[in-house]
């Protein structure tokens, strides 16, 4: 009987070394249902690189606790050393975790080596943080869509953007102070 596998896509923006491209393909399949990363032209011309990965799984802290376990690592490293291999030319990550009808999407942007380290690595322990942001009594209505960006001078993952499921052009930013997604667009 076959082990039920999350599903996650590789879209990459810009080029893998084939080195790069087995190995996170490698990597991936040891726990996921995954194709062969994808290749479109990179639109941004300050990167070198962008790696997108969706994971058709929930952000937990299951997922990297008991899906990914050491694969997390792994993982985190062959970003770092994707970002590395790029010096100047720079790299970035999208990672998207899809719930149902709502998708996470973490977005680094350029980022410097230590910054983007530090970026990789917390990723894995917002979870707690993120559920606590996603409950429903924090918003209005139902987001299809969140994202967020990394702020290297204050090292953490800021500017939470939500958008409304029922009409895209509801835009939502989450309020620290208040703990609730408050409207940024009718």
């Amino acid at each position: 009987m076959e082990v039920y596998k999350p599903t996650v896509e590789v879209l990459v923006e810009g080029e893998l070394s084939p080195f790069e491209h087995e190995a996170l393909y490698q990597l991936l399949k040891k726990t996921f249902s995954v194709e062969h990363p994808s290749y479109v032209e990179l639109s941004d011309e300050n990167l070198a690189t962008r790696v997108n990965i969706v994971f058709h799984h929930p952000y937990t802290s299951e997922l990297f606790n008991s899906v990914l376990q050491e694969n997390w690592r792994d993982l985190k490293e062959i970003l770092r050393q994707v970002r590395h291999r790029r010096g100047r030319a720079g790299a970035a990550f999208n990672l998207a975790f899809v719930n149902g009808s709502c998708r996470l999407v973490f977005s680094s942007g350029r980022l410097e080596q230590n910054a983007m380290s530090s970026a990789i690595e917390q990723v894995g322990y917002l979870t707690g943080i993120v559920q606590q942001m996603m409950r429903p009594d924090t918003m209005k209505e139902t987001l299809g869509l969140i994202e967020c960006s990394f702020d290297p001078k204050t090292d953490r993952w800021h500017e939470f953007r939500g958008f409304s499921l029922s009409n895209e052009k509801k835009i939502y930013a989450f309020d620290d102070s208040t703990l609730q997604w408050t409207p940024l667009s009718e």
